[in-house]
């Protein structure tokens, strides 16, 4: 099945902007934080390198679920991302995917036993895509004002990522 426009969208901002927010759920409540990830596109996730005891992936039990967002403010493009969420204890995939970022977090290297491989699979995207020039929101919410409507700002629609 070929990718739809937003598909490919999203997959190329998160190979330009490795950062994402990810969101996993504690205790019953939202915790937000910056991650920064290796996109490996051949396999459909991405993977951040985390603690193996703490953090995201002691977070992601029992759901196996988190989200991330990403955006793109100079096209108006935004998506809050549902992903399945997997521990992966891999020696060389983690060695394959560490850089002189990750060892500042982690300065064991590689081969601390305290670094794993969170994974995290796309599964849906709520998007919001709407005019990326100034002078055309402004015009649409003129307009809108004028005739007495809500502006046309673009889409917003939840897509399959799978």
């Amino acid at each position: 099945m070929a990718e739809t426009e937003f598909q490919q969208r999203i997959w190329a901002m998160l190979n330009d902007h490795p950062v994402v927010m990810m969101t996993t759920v504690v205790g019953g409540k939202p915790r937000t934080r910056p991650m920064s990830g290796h996109l490996d596109r051949e396999n459909h996730r991405l993977l951040f390198v985390t603690h193996s005891h703490t953090g995201p992936v002691e977070e992601i039990e029992p759901l196996g679920t988190a989200s991330i967002a990403i955006s793109d403010e100079d096209r108006n493009f935004y998506a809050a991302i549902e992903c399945e969420a997997t521990r992966i204890d891999d020696a060389e995939l983690l060695k394959q995917v560490w850089n002189p970022i990750t060892g500042a977090w982690f300065p064991g290297g590689p081969d601390d036993p305290d670094v794993t491989l969170l994974a995290l699979h796309p599964i849906s995207a709520e998007i919001w895509n709407g005019p990326s020039s100034g002078v055309v929101i402004a015009f649409k919410l003129a307009t809108a004002k004028l005739l007495g409507r809500a502006p046309d700002l673009g889409v917003n629609t939840t897509i399959d990522m799978r």
